[in-house]
């Protein structure tokens, strides 16, 4: 509408003056909804398994039928064998082989296509849609990119991150809204490696194509729907897997103090799964812990063996991070008491993860307890609301 106006706002200048502007008005207009569809509605290139070293690995066409790059046509009951040779990518099908310098790529027309991948000495995995194989930078190893629609990846994502957490398609959507958010925000992430995202904790976790109902209903039911905080801007979605009874704020477990990233009381946590854990480390281990941390542990002992966080999470314990150690500990969160325990210290903590955000825990109880998946999403971040780039994007065609 904005572009109609300023039209008829020129109107009364020259006739040469008018034309240049409108043809600039267009051309913007265009780019304009070119760009919004673009990145809305684009495949994405997902790298997979982005931590493994793949020398070698077997293509096989699960359900549709696959081509090698624009000629080769693959059916199902072909041995295709893939892997790196002489600084090419050798290509064998059945027992002809061919050589290939940079890249190559499997790809199919079929709508509901997926391929299963089994590469020397990792489990196998199956996927969605298209697959590009490139050379490691060294030639000897070789990158597995899947070309991938947005709402298939995101049903993968939700599945390897909180596919037996629940059966109940509501808290899916949650978590569906929140791996997309994560994906737009950070979308060209790995633009400069020539892919979208990774498939590790580095980026989201993306084992495989989903083939749980509930997570595929997860994701197209809320299809465009993100996260937005009070300025408009996508939201980082953090989430983990209990908070022990209460969140943590951001700049407890980071430096930055992020508005959406309140502590929150979170009774819907308590009794789950995780909620609850144990451990026992010896006193001397403990308190020489803290003196090498520079605490003076003669004035301060009766401190270290009765730490106590019953009024509330705290961020540090003698001036020494809670997040330090727990990952000194390796323990399952900081939200922890101490208590003597003969000749031990008992931690008896709470929750599992980071703690900021949302608790998948909790919002599994919150789903199965009749919440909607937007009365979850603001429970665990503060200010936000839902929004859908699907009818932000229509609404740019209509103008």
């Amino acid at each position: 509408m904005h572009f109609q106006i300023l039209i008829v706002n020129i109107i009364i200048l020259n006739k040469n003056m008018r034309k240049s502007i409108v043809s600039l008005l267009l051309l913007t207009f265009l780019l304009h909804v070119q760009c919004t569809s673009d990145v809305y509605s684009q495949n994405l290139r997902i790298r997979i398994f982005s931590v493994n070293n793949i020398s070698e690995f077997s293509f096989t066409p699960s359900f549709g039928t696959y081509f090698l790059n624009d000629s080769v046509k693959i059916k199902k009951q072909d041995k295709v064998s893939i892997k790196p040779e002489n600084g090419r990518i050798s290509v064998t099908i059945n027992e002809t082989s061919s050589v290939f310098k940079d890249s190559v790529r499997l790809y199919s027309e079929d709508l509901k296509c997926f391929f299963q991948i089994t590469p020397k000495n990792v489990k196998a995995r199956r996927y969605d849609n298209n697959l590009i194989v490139k050379l490691s930078a060294d030639k000897t190893n070789l990158i597995l990119i899947n070309e991938v629609s947005q709402d298939n990846y995101l049903a993968g994502v939700v599945q390897s991150e909180a596919g037996g957490a629940s059966d109940n398609t509501e808290f899916f959507k949650v978590q569906a809204i929140c791996c997309r958010s994560y994906m737009m925000r950070f979308i060209n992430k790995h633009s400069k490696d020539g892919y979208n995202l990774c498939d590790d904790v580095n980026c989201q976790v993306y084992l495989s194509r989903a083939n749980k109902t509930q997570c595929l209903e997860g994701a197209s039911q809320t299809s465009g729907e993100v996260i937005v905080d009070k300025n408009d801007k996508i939201i980082e979605t953090l989430f983990h897997s209990n908070s022990g009874g209460q969140t943590v704020n951001s700049e407890d477990v980071w430096s930055n103090k992020i508005d959406y990233l309140r502590s929150v009381t979170d009774t819907f946590s308590y009794g789950m799964p995780n909620y609850k854990w144990e451990k026992e480390i010896t006193q001397r281990d403990w308190l020489n812990y803290f003196k090498s941390k520079g605490v003076d542990v003669k004035e301060n002992k009766k401190q270290l063996l009765n730490f106590s966080q019953s009024e509330g999470r705290k961020a540090k314990i003698l001036g020494i991070a809670l997040t330090q150690v727990r990952k000194d500990f390796n323990l399952k969160s900081t939200f922890f008491d101490v208590v003597p325990w003969g000749n031990n210290v008992l931690l008896k903590g709470k929750g599992y993860g980071h703690g900021v955000g949302m608790s998948q825990e909790g919002a599994v109880r919150m789903c199965n307890e009749g919440y909607e998946y937007w009365e979850v999403i603001e429970h665990y971040y503060k200010d936000v609301k839902i929004k859908n780039l699907n009818k932000q994007e229509n609404s740019a065609e209509e103008e």
